[in-house]
């Protein structure tokens, strides 16, 4: 049986003595009214409907416990002010999740400062809902919070749903804010998870422009993303725009860990596409310079097969994808010689098996055994047209022997070491790139030369 993921709010608890004000949560027409702790506000805004499985942690200092946990805490000239503390405001909302009171030190020193990261780290469990307030505490607290909830997230897999932040400063100083009228005490409280979401995303790029992964943003693009799409049946722009480049990002790097090498222009192609369509999204304001940073991956990809092949196996360099990287540009440069010697499109498997045996009897001159396919005096005008390029022959099969040996794991009387074949790679591609650059110039000067 699959169990539910916990609902877990944390808030602090400071020592103010707290006025009653009107809490608006995301700008709501209707605010929670006249409540004197955004601790009761927030809880009935997220934690009316959780059950006795989920959990609400209140953090007390000694000090905000006797102040403000407690009824009629706060003195005035000597005398208890009247007053409802959290705990009896609580236990009048009748709620079915349980409230557990949680003490922590004042956050005096680096180590208490520890103890309190600690703290709230054990709190929570595997896969948790998080809806945390920031609002009361400590002036280290958004950072401390900022840091449990990213430690959280990698060491339990935690789900943060909200940040909340009472912005009382809004409307002025506490004296200044007491003699309001209660109408027009309306604090503004903030849903700060989008930072959080952007530091996701920026860690999401991050490990795809380092290794190519895209797990991160995928499932970025879905969680963000899907609950919009629901809404709004799949109509929201913005959403639709960064989930279309999460797909095309995924396809994009599946072709290349895959060595799909007829995929890798077009889905190139549609991550460029999307990346433009992004600069019109206002989901996170600072996420448009955050994708920016992919742009610059993919400036190589120009739509032409063999350069896409070029910088797919560049690509596959920078992100340590040595196998595939050699496969790709292997293939690649076989199509590029498929393409000026034998002047077809190098899709069609026999024309590139006769250039691997034209390689082979040019190289080794000697005929390799033919096959009964073969039209031997097509071979023959082949070999003559491709002789004189024998530094791009080498190389081809320099390739594939440094392929052959990566895919038999070195097991064979002469394994290349590790680190020749990271070498090798970033040297042949550079290799390739200069003779095809060659190639096709002199190609192009004998097209002009007059007949």
């Amino acid at each position: 049986m699959v169990q539910n993921k916990r609902n877990v709010f944390i808030s602090f608890l400071g020592t103010t003595p707290y006025v009653p004000c009107n809490y608006r949560f995301n700008n709501e027409d209707t605010p929670i009214a006249g409540v004197r702790f955004l601790q009761e506000a927030c809880i009935r805004q997220w934690c009316t409907d959780w059950t006795a499985g989920d959990r609400i942690f209140i953090c007390v200092t000694d000090e905000s416990k006797q102040l403000n946990w407690a009824d009629d805490g706060h003195k005035d000239d000597g005398e208890p002010m009247k007053s409802q503390g959290l705990e009896s405001t609580l236990n009048s909302l009748d709620l079915a999740v349980p409230v557990e009171l949680v003490t922590v030190p004042s956050g005096k020193t680096e180590e208490e400062i520890w103890d309190i990261f600690e703290i709230i780290f054990n709190l929570l469990q595997k896969e948790d809902n998080l809806y945390f307030d920031i609002t009361h505490g400590f002036r280290s607290l958004p950072l401390l919070a900022m840091t449990v909830l990213n430690y959280a997230k990698a060491m339990k897999n935690i789900t943060v749903r909200a940040i909340s932040y009472g912005a009382l400063e809004a409307l002025g100083k506490v004296p200044e804010v007491k003699k309001m009228p209660l109408a027009d005490r309306n604090v503004p409280v903030f849903d700060l998870v989008s930072f959080d979401r952007l530091q996701d995303w920026v860690i999401g790029v991050d490990r795809f422009t380092a290794s190519g992964d895209t797990a991160q943003i995928s499932r970025l693009a879905n969680s963000d993303i899907r609950s919009i799409l629901k809404e709004t049946k799949g109509k929201h722009d913005d959403a639709q725009a960064i989930r279309e480049l999460s797909k095309h990002l995924s396809n994009f790097s599946t072709a290349l860990t895959t060595c799909r090498g007829l995929k890798i222009s077009d889905r190139a192609s549609s991550v460029n596409k999307s990346l433009e369509q992004i600069k019109k999204t206002n989901l996170i304001r600072p996420l448009e310079p955050v994708l920016e940073k992919i742009k610059p991956l993919l400036a190589d990809f120009s739509g032409d097969a063999i350069a896409d092949g070029l910088a797919a196996a560049q690509w596959c360099y920078t992100h340590n994808l040595y196998q595939q990287g050699y496969t790709i540009l292997n293939e690649t440069m076989i199509t590029f010689v498929v393409n000026q010697f034998l002047g077809t499109d190098g899709t069609d498997k026999q024309d590139r098996e006769l250039v691997n045996q034209c390689v082979n009897i040019i190289l080794a001159k000697n005929e390799s055994p033919s096959s009964t396919k073969d039209d031997p005096a097509r071979r023959e005008e082949i070999i003559a047209r491709m002789e004189p390029q024998k530094t791009l022959l080498s190389e081809l099969r320099n390739l594939k022997n440094i392929r052959n040996d990566i895919n038999h794991a070195g097991y064979n009387d002469n394994p290349a070491r590790p680190e020749t074949i990271q070498k090798n790679l970033l040297r042949s591609i550079e290799t390739m790139r200069h003779l095809v650059a060659e190639i096709t110039r002199s190609q192009q000067s004998e097209e002009q030369v007059p007949q």
